[in-house]
């Protein structure tokens, strides 16, 4: 697992692993991520206790978007250390997937989520963590080398 970014000293980190989903369309020309209104983040969240990193993902991606996902393929694993507002000090460790939406099965839980359709290029250095701009390179650089 590769660590992005840097580590403060001195500080202890609190483990937060977490599911994430770069959402791919039909065509492959555009993604889906989640913005709240002035952050781009992908869908995803922290796992529970008991939880699978698949059940998280699913669990979360419903309540983010309200849809079911399918073609769920492994992607890459990140760490990262972060300090978030509302959460303090953190070691990400994100395991991020690429899917497809399925079938809508309920509105979002998240009512500040929202949904868009972006393409990756345009969106790389705009994804709020520097750990999801990482990833988003490497989905950009992966897709590329398929096309060759």
């Amino acid at each position: 697992m590769k660590y992005i970014g840097s580590k403060e000293e001195n500080i202890e980190y609190r483990k937060r692993p977490g599911a994430y989903a770069i959402i791919i369309n039909k065509n492959d020309e555009k993604v889906g991520i989640v913005t709240d209104g002035a952050d781009y983040f992908y869908l995803g969240g922290g796992i529970e206790k008991g939880e699978t990193k698949i059940e998280a993902l699913q669990r979360e991606l419903i309540e983010e978007s309200g849809y079911s996902i399918k073609n769920i393929k492994e992607f890459e694993e990140v760490g990262s250390h972060i300090y978030a507002e509302d959460k303090g000090y953190l070691e990400v460790i994100a395991s991020v997937y690429i899917a497809e939406f399925d079938e809508k099965v309920t509105e979002p839980i998240e009512k500040d989520h929202t949904v868009l359709w972006v393409k990756p290029e345009e969106y790389v250095y705009k994804m709020f963590r520097e750990w999801q701009r990482y990833i988003m390179e490497r989905f950009i650089e992966e897709r590329n080398e398929k096309k060759q």
